[in-house]
């Protein structure tokens, strides 16, 4: 009797290199809130090869939350900017504060870049963090598609003349 193969054997193939199936599944893990050990466990890897997969293939996303625009001000995102109508687009609106615009970021005095602490730590990325949806920083994602793109063009470039 022979027994059917399941998707698991098809995702941890002996291949040396991850397939679209295993970059779907990190994605997908991730977006669980798994770790890279239990993410190398399904697949079969080791956590350091997903840690450089996710490292090697983040995806930066400027965009803001229901109701801000994306601003990366330090100041801002810690609501301690008061400034007002610094900016043109600011000038015209009804007296908000100049960080709702989320334009005045290339000519405030007060602008300080701010990068979310969480991402100095595994899992590196935005994927199943809780406050995404609220957050007005710049995402790090890992997407599984975008992934393989830039896995697919590395591979051909390298291979051609």
């Amino acid at each position: 009797m022979v027994i059917p193969p399941s998707g698991k054997e098809t995702i941890m193939n002996k291949q040396k290199h991850l397939n679209l199936e295993a970059r779907i599944l990190i994605e997908t893990m991730l977006n669980e809130h798994h770790s890279f050990k239990s993410i190398a466990r399904e697949l079969g890897k080791d956590c350091t090869t997903i840690s450089k997969e996710i490292k090697a293939h983040i995806c930066f996303e400027k965009t803001g939350t229901l109701g801000r625009s994306f601003n990366d001000c330090r100041v801002a995102f810690l609501h301690q900017c008061s400034l007002q109508k610094f900016c043109q687009h600011c000038a015209y609106s009804n007296n908000k504060p100049c960080w709702t615009c989320g334009r005045c970021t290339s000519s405030c005095i007060s602008y300080e870049k701010y990068i979310c602490p969480k991402l100095s730590k595994p899992p590196y990325v935005c994927n199943g963090c809780q406050q995404r949806t609220r957050c007005s920083l710049e995402k790090r994602l890992y997407k599984a598609s975008y992934a393989q793109k830039e896995y697919e063009q590395v591979r051909r470039e390298s291979r051609s003349g």
